[in-house]
């Protein structure tokens, strides 16, 4: 009763902002996102009789507090799903920072989530398997599929799970990770600071009010490949998250000063001839979306600008997927 998963992160285009039910983890609005290769985690789970409690290694640190509760709060929803009292050990492993901003907790709960069902011999769909793993983390069941991916807040049934808009192949995008503080620890998770703004921000409503028509617009630019569409939207939409953030109270600030310096960097690679957009989650880091052909010239000018710690760049990635070498 072991498996082991791999499962990359994905970037929000349109932000998921605010919870209509906090134990199902049903969203307000639709999101749509893009899996990126370059940002993964691997997860190995093991059921066994030997285990009389559940632990969880993160990073090559076993893991307390309220990581390790919401991995055994999984733990225990699909153990109930397969009718089986067995613990487990998880060990898991993120090539990237955790709790920065980059989704670590999408590809983390994406792995988690295909590893133990196999471990557990339940057979999903790629729709049940979202629907399972948003219930650890809501953008997870989003990093379930590559490509182009929508979270459905409610199919008209009840039913809230993520769906493929277009796969890897459909378009090549570059996501220009942007790496701008490793160590910043927020002062609030990305579920408390959503909690937050959805119950103190006065824009929490008007950005509400805004994301069906940016749905839309993202939903026509995949459709039609139209990079400046898609990465107008995306900006906007993303500084409409943070403007509710920052009307929270207490009020939130998730940037650094080097997030600041290269959101003013990004107009002026534009006018330099350089398409590119930014997107930036509940974190000092960033994405820069851009096309192919100028991604070299792109690099060529962040490698001028010192504030930048680590630059990765990243292509659309399949979906989360067993892989037969395990990490114990």
């Amino acid at each position: 009763m072991k498996a082991t998963a791999l499962a990359h992160s994905n970037t929000a285009l349109i932000k998921y902002l605010g919870k209509k039910d906090e134990q199902l983890i049903i969203p307000m609005n639709n999101s749509i996102s893009i899996t990126i290769d370059a940002l993964s985690t691997i997860t190995t789970v093991e059921f066994s009789p030997q285990y009389t409690e559940d632990v969880f290694i993160l990073n090559d640190k076993k893991a307390t507090g309220q990581a390790y509760q919401r991995v055994v709060k999984h733990l225990d929803l699909l153990r109930q799903e397969a009718q089986r009292k067995l613990k487990a050990k998880v060990v898991s492993k993120n090539n990237f920072p955790t709790a920065m901003g980059l989704a670590s907790s999408a590809s983390g709960f994406a792995a988690l989530t295909v590893a133990a069902c196999a471990a557990l011999g339940l057979k999903k769909t790629p729709q049940e398997l979202s629907m399972l793993s948003r219930q650890g983390s809501g953008s997870s069941c989003r990093s379930i599929f590559g490509g182009f991916v929508e979270w459905v807040k409610d199919d008209g049934t009840g039913k809230s799970y993520a769906i493929q808009l277009a796969d890897e192949d459909w378009w090549d995008l570059r996501d220009i990770v942007l790496i701008l503080e490793e160590k910043e620890q927020r002062q609030y998770s990305t579920r408390e600071a959503m909690r937050l703004s959805m119950k103190t921000s006065p824009f929490f409503a008007a950005r509400l009010a805004a994301t069906e028509s940016n749905l839309d617009k993202m939903r026509r630019a995949i459709k039609k490949r139209d990079f400046t569409l898609l990465g107008t939207v995306a900006e906007h939409d993303c500084l409409l998250m943070h403007a509710v953030a920052l009307t929270s109270n207490p009020w939130q600030l998730f940037w650094t000063s080097a997030t600041v310096k290269m959101m003013k960097l990004v107009p002026q690679l534009r006018e330099k001839g350089l398409p590119c957009y930014f997107t930036i989650d509940s974190g000092a880091n960033m994405h820069l979306l851009t096309l192919p052909e100028h991604q070299e010239s792109i690099l060529a000018e962040l490698e001028k600008h010192h504030f930048i710690k680590k630059i990765v760049c990243a292509r659309l990635a399949g979906g989360a997927t067993i892989i037969s070498d395990h990490l114990f």
